[in-house]
């Protein structure tokens, strides 16, 4: 089991993208950063947290944040898509600092565990054809529990996923890597909250701005022409919120994929299926400390 304490994380940036406008955000916010508070007192942070955000409404759920980070305030909403541009444009010369990997947290994700990352980190160290590795919760062993396709009353309702990968339309298959306890090279598709390397990531999104209209599918083809293989880290390291896992309350539940997008839309949001990035990019305030 990797000791926690001698974990070095540092060369990965992660990014909390927030925009809270209403109740049900803010509990999956809550939710978020008593996570990341609770990680840090295991792995900590090494000043190499970002927390994006996006115009909210409602930022107190930020003051409750005890690991050390640097926060953008966005004065609108430029949406998740968007975000992630501006940081990886802009972040590394802001901090100073230059990162070989980033992984994206959005803010209705439990995380656990984040020192079981550095197997993954490990895996794309010595392997140079990967450029992600997945961290969403998920057993290999029993996969079917986590299908989306499959009628299962006993099925991980908080981290459903799907069977075939979307861009090549193939049955997902794991082989083990060799050398490696926890990681299996597979042939799925990429997801935006994972390990990512920080070039490939930032080509990925400089071509979705200039698409116009964009979707995750997008995102998760242009991952694919650079990098045609992944690897997943079994367990992984985060689930949705439960709140947000119920697509039944989805009108209660602010949730961008499944929510109309004119409920959206009246409480400030954007979706993240399909959404744009803006052409011009606002300035954001960035500093040290959280305060209204």
């Amino acid at each position: 089991m990797t000791n926690p304490d001698k974990v070095d994380l540092s060369d990965v940036l992660f990014v909390l993208v927030s925009c809270t406008q209403e109740i049900s955000r803010q509990r999956g916010l809550e939710a978020t950063i008593a996570s990341l508070n609770k990680e840090h007192e295991r792995t900590p942070f090494a000043e190499n947290l970002f927390v994006f955000d996006n115009a909210s409404a409602i930022k107190e759920p930020l003051r409750k944040l005890k690991a050390p980070a640097l926060f953008g305030f966005s004065p609108e909403n430029i949406g998740y898509w968007g975000a992630l541009l501006w940081t990886v444009r802009n972040f590394p010369a802001i901090s100073k600092r230059s990162f070989k990997y980033i992984h994206p947290i959005e803010s209705d994700l439990v995380i656990r565990d984040l020192h079981r990352l550095a197997e993954a980190k490990g895996f794309l160290d010595s392997n140079q054809d990967f450029a992600t590795v997945r961290t969403q919760e998920f057993n290999v062993a029993w996969r079917f529990f986590f299908y989306k396709n499959r009628l299962n009353p006993f099925r991980v309702q908080r981290s459903m996923v799907s069977n075939v990968n979307v861009i090549t339309n193939e049955k997902v298959r794991f082989r083990r890597a060799s050398g490696f306890k926890s990681i299996y090279e597979t042939n799925w598709h990429v997801k935006v909250p994972a390990l990512h390397r920080w070039e490939p990531f930032a080509h990925a999104l400089e071509a979705l701005a200039v698409m116009g209209n964009i979707s995750e599918h997008d995102f998760m083809g242009e991952m694919h022409k650079q990098y045609r293989r992944v690897a997943l880290l079994d367990g992984g390291v985060w689930w949705i919120h439960s709140g947000f896992a119920k697509v039944k309350e989805a009108d209660s539940q602010m949730i961008s994929s499944y929510t109309a997008p004119a409920v959206l839309a009246k409480h400030g949001y954007r979706t993240t299926r399909v959404d744009c990035i803006p052409s011009k990019l606002p300035e954001v305030s960035v500093r040290k400390e959280w305060r209204l």
